[in-house]
């Protein structure tokens, strides 16, 4: 019986300890993944980010069972859309009525930013491009989508609308078939250029908790020698708003190990969400790149606000 207890005593503290670790930061890809985004269909979680091989294949794909190991499993594009030029950033991973969706930043002839969309019925297959989805401003990057009351909206961040509002998260409706915009997009935050946003915000994913939607996004410079990443996080009762913003703002910021955290994905494994983010090695910054890291998302038990324990 002590023999027993003892080896029960020692998988549960195991398994304490692990947890421990994903409310840190773990890496769990091993490979640079920018802007990661992963998705859960039947049990099966999929992440792809930012990033194309030497052979031309746009956008890697990985596979998991359990968001620590991942397998790369194909590409969302063999090669690149025809509508596109270069700068293939952010593409986010949704799923809906038996359909994989991927909306993806891509530069077009003249140099704007723009967001495209591609589906596929079996994700490792890779994808069939749908062309372009949103032009607007001077930039349409970092696509985010959420279904609330059995509408599909689309996010992303857009600059140059006016002198006033030069970074901006906008919102629209979408399409049934999740490849149009539906009505007028509107404006749900604006960059603050007097605090840690000042670089502008972007990387934005949202999740339903105790009654509110959260968008967890990225504020300042993302990359290079002189980046600042940081997440902030604001919530509101309703997609289109009003957002507010925690108070305590940044909830991630770098550390004697990673620098400039910032653009992920957050995703639901039982109970509790994860977030799937991207930060540079401190010990190789800022030669080898963005890699992918997981962290619990923790809640507040008063005020509601999620939080990260992250030394």
């Amino acid at each position: 019986m002590n023999r027993t207890f003892c080896l029960l005593l020692f998988f549960i503290l195991m398994g304490s300890a692990h947890s421990q670790e994903l409310v840190q930061q773990l890496n769990v890809i091993p490979n640079t993944l920018p802007d990661p985004s992963v998705i859960e269909v039947e049990g099966i979680y999929y992440a792809s980010g930012t990033g194309r091989s030497p052979e031309g294949q746009v956008y890697p794909i990985y596979k998991s069972t359990d968001l620590i190991s991942w397998e790369l499993i194909n590409h969302v594009f063999q090669e690149k859309p025809e509508w596109t030029i270069n700068s293939f950033w952010a593409p986010e991973l949704f799923y809906h009525d038996e359909t994989y969706y991927c909306y993806y930043t891509a530069r077009r002839t003249g140099g704007i930013s723009c967001i495209g969309v591609a589906t596929t019925k079996n994700i490792e297959d890779g994808f069939e491009d749908k062309g372009l989805l949103i032009e607007w401003g001077n930039e349409a990057i970092d696509a985010f989508v959420y279904k609330e009351n059995g509408k599909h909206y689309i996010t992303w961040k857009a600059y140059g609308l006016d002198q006033d509002k030069i970074i901006t998260i906008m919102l629209s409706e979408l399409s049934d078939d999740g490849l149009s915009l539906l009505g007028e997009p509107t404006a749900v935050l604006t960059a603050k250029l007097d605090n840690w946003e000042e670089g502008g915000i972007e990387g934005q994913c949202i999740i339903p908790h105790g009654g509110y939607l959260y968008m967890l996004y990225s504020g300042n410079a993302c990359c290079g020698p002189q980046c600042s990443y940081m997440v902030g996080v604001a919530r509101a009762e309703s997609i289109k708003g009003p957002w507010v913003r925690f108070d305590g703002n940044p909830i991630i910021v770098g550390n004697n190990n990673w620098k400039c955290p910032g653009h992920g994905t957050a995703v639901q494994k039982g109970d509790q969400w994860y977030y799937l983010y991207h930060a540079y090695n401190v010990e190789t910054f800022p030669n080898k790149g963005r890699t992918p890291l997981l962290s619990t998302i923790l809640w507040d038990k008063d005020t509601g606000w999620p939080y990260f324990d992250i030394p």
